[in-house]
């Protein structure tokens, strides 16, 4: 179940990146789906907390982040505000992050490449945001490809969390 629970919860975080891709591109779509699939990962953090008891103390970090994410969606704080696209976006990089560069957070995993992978791409997906912002050449692509990248990347570590590998 557990296993389950951390891949759901990894593989709706990568759908939340690609919907925040359509959402900073201004691409019609998924507007809809969005709010469906963040109920789900708050769904799947909320279950795998009870049944994790004990076994990871640090998945308080991602349950106040997404408390303070449904706050904000529910009272509409500082929609009308410039600062939100910038805040928006680097509480997006933190908590994709924090999910791909902690080690051990929801179980282990033995692929050697992985983290090294997962730091390349968090750090071209932050130097991609940081470049469409300043509306730099080259920005759109890069952070196209960035945003693939570390929903990819979401998915691959999601899936072998746990997984023990036969010698």
């Amino acid at each position: 179940m557990q296993k389950f629970l951390s891949t759901l919860i990894y593989g709706t975080l990568a759908v939340i990146v690609i919907i925040y891709l359509f959402s900073a591109m201004h691409w019609p779509g998924f507007q809809d789906v969005a709010l469906g699939i963040l109920w789900l990962h708050v769904g799947a953090y909320l279950i795998y907390s009870l049944t994790a008891k004990g076994q990871e103390p640090r998945i308080i970090y991602p349950l106040g982040a997404l408390t303070v994410v449904i706050l904000v969606n529910i009272f509409k704080l500082g929609a009308d505000t410039a600062w939100i696209a910038f805040a928006v976006y680097f509480f997006c990089v933190g908590y994709a992050a924090f999910h791909l560069l902690v080690k051990n957070y929801m179980g282990k995993n033995e692929i050697s490449f992985l983290p090294t992978l997962n730091a390349i791409v968090v750090g071209v997906y932050l130097l991609a945001g940081i470049m469409k912002i300043m509306h730099l050449e080259f920005a759109d692509v890069l952070f196209i490809g960035s945003s693939g990248a570390v929903a990819f990347m979401l998915l691959l570590t999601g899936a072998t969390k746990g997984l023990k590998r036969q010698k």
